[in-house]
């Protein structure tokens, strides 16, 4: 009786199991005849219920993943693209477009930091990746990092776009946000301060383009038209800098510091000048201000760590050094400066480690 029992539990198992995987096919064909006549709704349900019978079904989380980014369902599109990788393995043919569906998915859902990271994984893996979808990560990579604060890290991202003449309005605001220091996306401006952040943008945007006889005049309207804006003063000053002698751009620094005393940016120049002008004491305050003030900012974490260098205290400089090449990671001279500070701390590994990767970015820039 028992074996007659167990063969009967078998067969049931077995005749459950089949008229399961005719119902998973009969669902998986309806899904991709629905797909194909672009019934979205329908087919998205579809994919669903069959992938509530077969989660292991890749193409499945794929076709899911596509339709629930294309109808704005992110958080779903989240789920689909996270269950493919995991099916698919980190590696595989369609990686880096499901890192970057996961990526955009992300971004739509406010999830900046995961975002970033798989927006990044998809373009270091890049193949199977289309030009058109590569464009969008990158436009997408420059407004996380500024919507994160990583300001130095996004502005060299928008340069591509700048360099190939497009002038999308959300460009000129994501520019524009940057330049200011405003951790913001363009959709986040709050309509008081749109003309002020497409004017920024503006400015920086031909300054970028190299368009020398339209960047003075731009950059002139701004601080004119926008003399109290917080940033405005700085972002003036990082111009004059560029080719004017550091006492124009001082005195503008010394009006954003009026307007916003504790703004790091503005502190953190301040001091890095006194200090290239042999007043060395007298910039550590300042630079200590700007790092206690900017732990996200690169510019006031390097003057003070080099002021601590160039006093003796290494293990300090050390510190604050490795958090400006942290933050921005493509400045040469934040690799330079570690790398004279490790020699001097007697960690030559790391010196010769940062001396190479210096040389490294130089010859990539010429």
């Amino acid at each position: 009786m028992k074996l007659a029992a167990r063969v009967v539990v078998c067969a049931i198992a077995i005749s459950v199991w089949i008229a399961s995987a005719a119902n998973f096919e009969d669902l998986a064909k309806s899904a991709t005849a629905a797909r194909e006549s672009d019934k979205i709704p329908e087919a998205i349900e579809l994919y669903r219920q069959a992938l509530q019978m077969q989660p292991s079904w890749p193409e499945g989380w794929w076709f899911l993943g596509t339709l629930s980014y294309d109808s704005d369902r992110y958080e779903n599109g989240v789920r689909a693209f996270t269950e493919f990788i995991k099916l698919q393995g980190p590696e595989a043919d369609k990686a880096a477009p499901a890192w970057s569906f996961l990526g955009l998915c992300e971004f739509e859902t406010g999830a900046y930091a995961q975002s970033l990271e798989h927006m990044r994984k998809a373009l270091e893996i890049r193949t199977g990746l289309e030009p058109s979808i590569e464009q969008v990560l990158r436009f997408h990579e420059a407004l996380v990092l500024t919507k994160l604060g990583l300001f130095d890290q996004a502005m060299p991202r928008f340069t591509p776009f700048v360099k190939r003449g497009l002038h999308d309005p959300t460009l000129i605001a994501g520019i524009g946000l940057t330049a200011l220091r405003r951790p913001l996306l363009p959709q986040e401006v709050p309509a008081e301060d749109r003309d002020l952040i497409v004017a920024a943008g503006q400015a920086t945007y031909v300054w970028m383009a190299g368009d020398t006889s339209k960047v003075g005049p731009a950059f002139q309207t701004l601080v004119d038209g926008y003399p109290k804006a917080p940033g405005v003063h700085y972002l003036y000053a990082t111009y004059l800098l560029s080719f004017r002698p550091a006492e124009e751009a001082a005195q503008e620094l010394k009006r954003e510091l009026e307007l916003n005393p504790r703004n790091p940016d503005a502190l953190g120049m301040v001091a890095l000048l006194m200090f290239r002008a042999g007043a060395s004491s007298t910039a550590e305050p300042l630079a200590r201000r700007a790092a206690e003030s900017g732990p996200m900012c690169p510019m006031a974490q390097y003057a003070y760590g080099l002021i601590l260098d160039n006093k003796g205290d290494l293990t300090q400089a050390i510190d604050h050094l490795e958090s400006a090449e942290r933050l921005d990671p493509a400045n040469v001279e934040y690799h330079m400066a570690l790398a004279g500070a490790y020699s001097k701390a007697g960690r030559h590994d790391d010196a010769r480690r940062e001396r190479r990767t210096s040389i490294a970015m130089a010859r990539e820039d010429r």
